[in-house]
């Protein structure tokens, strides 16, 4: 089969609401082919509800105390890792499942869009008269069957530090560090979003971690997605992470309606005049950017890898 059915083609992904609206949707949506995307504001919450999964599902629990040692960090990585082993879970069942109505591997293929290849592929194995080659289309659309992605979000203005007896902690131990390392050191093969502005500190820790780089073949196992107002925002946050090797594989447009519901992206400009600027700026921003990446690259002694050819 072509390359271009080699993953499933939903158009809409669910975004972070609150800090907790979408803290376990990828166990809901995510053997379906739907990424969502998970808030790592509140470790406490987190903490709650990796203990209420695990009893649900007979998974082995043993808290993280808020004096243990590291432990935001600790809990929003045993939190995804719990999250990740669910899923992967769930789509073996899935996968399994006979193509018959109401099974999951049919909600599956029936809730892709119309126009996506598998769902074209899915639609003529329904009406193949020879059994030999329709169960040969079938073992191909299990494989397929893929999770959709178990994204994060960090609002990177959401830093405090921490102290302990009345000495302040070293800065990887304030809020948005610990959460980014505790995505880090998970097992998820996912995406960051950051959110509400620059944090260079917090920019420049990523660079500690070998996921957010690429391997030999240019594959990035984490990868970073900038939420911004406007494009000026995207070119200042996507040089600045250009210069520290690590790009930023998609842009998404924070719309001020889905933030307090404001009518103006920025400075009173209309959202279409901001979506306009990106789409006449698109390739200058991608030319700007590379050569800043593939130079870090270089410098850091990374392994060479293809360079982008596009945003997501």
């Amino acid at each position: 089969m072509p390359d271009l059915i080699s993953t499933a083609a939903h158009t809409f992904h669910i975004p972070v609401m609150g800090t907790g609206f979408t803290i376990d949707t990828p166990l809901q949506v995510a053997k379906y082919g739907i990424s969502s995307v998970i808030s790592l504001v509140d470790d406490v919450l987190i903490e709650q509800m990796r203990k209420f999964h695990c009893q649900k599902e007979g998974e082995p629990y043993e808290e993280i105390s808020n004096h243990s040692e590291d432990a935001r960090a600790r809990r929003i990585t045993s939190y995804l890792n719990l999250i990740d082993r669910l899923v992967q879970r769930q789509v073996k069942e899935l996968q399994s499942s006979p193509f018959e109505k109401g099974s999951e591997i049919t909600k599956y293929y029936e809730m892709l869009p119309e126009n996506a290849p598998l769902k074209k592929i899915y639609q003529d194995m329904l009406s193949m008269s020879d059994a030999s080659q329709q169960s040969s289309v079938q073992d191909m659309l299990r494989t397929k069957a893929i999770p959709g992605s178990i994204d994060v979000n960090i609002m990177t203005k959401l830093d405090r530090d921490h102290y302990r007896n009345g000495e302040m902690l070293p800065p990887i131990h304030s809020d948005a560090l610990s959460a980014l390392r505790g995505f880090a050191q998970s097992t998820l093969c996912a995406s960051i979003i950051f959110s509400a502005g620059i944090n260079k500190r917090l920019y420049r820790y990523m660079t500690e971690f070998k996921d957010f780089f690429p391997d030999q073949h240019g594959k990035i196992k984490k990868k970073i997605i900038l939420k911004v107002s406007d494009h000026r925002s995207s070119e200042i946050q996507g040089r600045f992470l250009a210069k520290l090797g690590l790009w930023v594989s998609e842009f998404r447009i924070e719309s001020g309606l889905n933030c307090g519901g404001h009518a103006f992206a920025s400075k009173g400009f209309l959202l279409g005049v901001a979506l306009e600027e990106f789409k006449q700026k698109r390739n200058d921003l991608l030319e700007k950017l590379i050569p800043l990446y593939t130079k870090a690259l270089s410098a850091r002694g990374e392994v060479e890898a293809p360079p982008p050819k596009t945003f997501a």
